[in-house]
């Protein structure tokens, strides 16, 4: 009975080792199988990716120079406008008041300025007689024919007239003054007038109307938080998409790349564009340094794009013109050393170039046409690891 118990003893463990012998083998099998592709010879573009925002390069927000009620607006969001065009309009009550009251100082001013020119003239003209007067009674004094006494008073009468013409003269520039500052007045004042028109600034799309009719608006120049945006203003035609680069990246990246440009509004299309610069400076965020880079979008349909959309770039940083690919899944490697299986599951060790992440270049070791796999650890040629290790030991050793 003894003997009977030890035989099935052995039959299970022998039944047990067979059982994880084949068991063992179906998973190297998988291990070693997988789908084979060709070494392909073709371009490969390396990329560098970021994220970022379509913004036009010239935005404009319009705040008015006057403060006042607003009693009309003329534009809508969306309308497209030319510089100079009027915009706003704000309650010109008080300052067409202001502007009559400055040109009826100029007036006065004005009518001041004429007088004294006048009362200069009839100085100048009695000075002339006094000159006259006084030249006859000096030649009355010297013939004897008059007192010395008439003829000093003669002289008297001739530098008081002088003395009055310089005096008028003297009212003349003051009243000219008066004229030039009242003039000053006046065009301010009309210009204060004009300020109550809001016009562009630009030429552009309006993208934001912050106002409407009876708003109260708060000058641009005077009030201490800034003033009152009345409307937003871009040039649309001339788009720029702000990305953050990664530092990893940022040193390939140089002006005058190729980009292309992706939107989630239109997924089934791209848009070119061009690096126009990279900042020198970078920013940390959650221990992430990136920089901002700026990109021209140059694609004939820019138009469909919208300020604010997000966007994704990849930026061509290199070209690789006819090399030999192969997807980057077929590569293996560890210690440093790196290999692709071809058929049967042999390791052929290669040199890798440039990837894309999705193919990758090889530069020495398989030649265009050979089949690679994209299976898992391989079994070794000639009973060699194929980096000069031993092969390892077979599986299943029940």
């Amino acid at each position: 009975m003894r003997r009977v118990v030890w035989v099935l003893v052995l039959a299970a463990a022998a039944g047990g080792g067979g059982y994880l012998y084949l068991g063992m083998r179906p998973q190297e099998a998988s291990a070693t199988a997988g789908a084979e592709v060709p070494v392909r010879r073709g371009d490969l573009v390396e990329v560098a990716s970021a994220s970022g925002t379509v913004k036009p390069d010239v935005s404009v927000d319009v705040k008015p120079r006057a403060s006042g009620e607003v009693t009309e607006v003329l534009v809508d969001e969306g309308d497209t406008v030319q510089a100079g065009q009027l915009l706003v309009t704000l309650d010109t009550v008080d300052l067409a008041r202001n502007v009559r009251s400055a040109q009826n100082v100029l007036a006065r001013a004005e009518a001041a300025l004429a007088q004294a020119e006048a009362s200069r003239a009839v100085a100048r003209a009695e000075r002339s007689d006094a000159r006259a007067r006084s030249r006859v009674r000096r030649q009355g004094v010297e013939m004897g024919l008059i007192s010395e006494e008439e003829g000093r008073s003669a002289a008297t009468s001739f530098a008081v007239a002088d003395a009055n013409v310089t005096l008028r003269g003297s009212q003349v520039d003051a009243a000219r003054v008066e004229v030039e500052s009242a003039r000053l007045t006046v065009e301010e004042a009309e210009r204060r007038l004009a300020e109550a028109q809001i016009r562009a600034p630009v030429a552009g799309t309006v993208l934001a109307v912050n106002v409407e009719k009876g708003s109260i608006v708060a000058s641009g120049i005077t009030a201490f938080a800034g003033g009152t945006t009345l409307l937003t203003i871009a040039d649309l035609r001339d788009l720029r998409v702000f990305g953050d680069l990664d530092e990893a990246q940022v040193g390939q990246v140089r002006e005058q790349q190729e980009v292309t440009i992706r939107v989630d509004a239109y997924p089934e299309r791209s848009f070119a564009g061009t690096v126009r610069r990279v900042s020198p400076l970078g920013t940390e965020a959650s221990s992430i340094v990136t920089f901002e880079v700026e990109v021209v979008v140059t694609d004939p349909e820019a138009g469909l794009l919208r300020s604010g959309m997000s966007a994704d770039l990849d930026i061509v940083t290199a070209r690789h013109p006819g090399a030999l690919l192969v997807p980057l899944s077929t590569i293996h490697g560890d210690s440093g050393h790196r290999w692709v299986l071809l058929s049967g599951g042999v390791r052929r060790p290669v040199r890798t170039g440039a990837t894309d992440g999705t193919d990758i270049v090889i530069v020495e070791g398989v030649k265009e046409g050979e089949g690679v796999s994209t299976a898992g650890p391989a079994r070794p040629a000639g009973g060699e690891s194929g980096f000069g290790g031993p092969a390892p030991p077979p599986p299943g050793g029940m």
